[in-house]
């Protein structure tokens, strides 16, 4: 079992009040899945929650992507966090004034940009909640990035890094972007510097997982989705319970185990949901999800803090209204 517990503690994002039941369906069976391992994946409450927060989401840039959006998420009481360019940000701006019960804005700039400061002000000013950062050209906790960062702490934005392996396509051309910037324990550097404001790694850090976790383990801060191809892998390979391998401490143990963060959230509670993929992908993802939380025995109201009690937590959002 995913480790558990909820302590309470200032800091914490988290709260202790969050205990929706999450009501049983059954899933399909993988092929070449073995029986007991199938078992194990489809046992307990499976049916996706009454509120669900998807926090890796791209803006599609027009109003046809918009309207996909609201079709595709709105009658599951979805919402999503838009990762959105400047470019984007009228579209979007619009698009959440319009359907506020589906989209939440996230401005995204380059860190390399001698204008990122600039930008993160007008995403701020403009009412977006968080802001993405991907492919940088130094390591994610190079002093030079300090100011954008320390700004995103003032606003109180959440920050949600890509880490791990990054997408490639096929070119001539040289690219700058390089996964060995984007590791994950980058983060937990940036976490010290910067305690006042909530962190996210994607992807788990794939293939860094055990390196992601243990950032988060000693940062309450600090959060990871598994979007991209780590649960596609897991559940190929059979190693979904993997993850409770991964994820291993629970936040009541550290009264007895000093190698654990006293007041710190269980390791489940670190995980969030999300998609990173079009409008159409969100069914195959809650799936996805919903095995790798049966594979790792999660309980009921950790399930519930990772479809999006966590992440309505940090953002000040009422998951009760739409």
């Amino acid at each position: 079992m995913i480790g558990t517990g909820y302590p309470i503690d200032r800091r914490q994002f988290l709260g202790d009040g969050a205990k929706l039941s999450i009501a049983a369906s059954a899933l399909g069976v993988l092929p070449g899945v073995p029986a007991a391992r199938a078992a194990q994946e489809t046992a307990g409450p499976r049916k996706a929650p009454p509120f669900i927060l998807d926090s890796h989401v791209h803006c599609g840039g027009t109003e046809a992507w918009v309207q996909d959006m609201v079709r595709t998420y709105r009658p599951r009481n979805a919402r999503a966090c838009v990762l959105t360019w400047m470019k984007d940000m009228d579209l979007m701006k619009k698009a959440i004034a319009g359907h506020p019960d589906v989209f939440i804005g996230y401005g995204r700039v380059d860190l390399d940009n001698v204008n990122a400061v600039r930008e993160v002000e007008t995403f701020k000013k403009n009412g977006f909640l968080g802001m993405k950062f991907h492919s940088p050209q130094k390591d994610y906790d190079d002093p030079s990035y300090f100011q954008v960062y320390r700004l995103c702490e003032e606003y109180r934005m959440h920050m949600l890094f890509h880490t791990g392996i990054s997408s490639h396509r096929v070119s001539d051309e040289p690219q700058w972007g390089s996964s060995s910037r984007m590791r994950p324990m980058f983060l937990d550097t940036i976490c010290r510097q910067f305690p006042r404001v909530t962190v996210q790694g994607a992807h788990l850090g794939n293939p860094w997982y055990e390196e992601a976790a243990e950032a988060a383990r000693w940062n309450p801060t600090l959060f990871f989705d598994v979007t991209g191809s780590t649960l596609i892998k897991f559940i190929k390979t059979g190693r979904l319970e993997r993850m409770k391998d991964v994820l291993w401490w629970a936040s009541d143990e550290a009264q007895n185990n000093p190698h654990t963060l006293k007041g710190g959230p269980g390791a489940g509670e670190h995980i969030v949901f999300g998609t990173d993929e079009e409008p159409a992908g969100l069914a195959s993802n809650i799936e996805r999800f919903q095995r790798m939380l049966g594979a790792n025995q999660v309980p009921d109201e950790v399930r519930a803090k990772m479809w999006g009690l966590t992440m309505a937590k940090i953002l000040g959002i009422d998951p009760n209204k739409s």
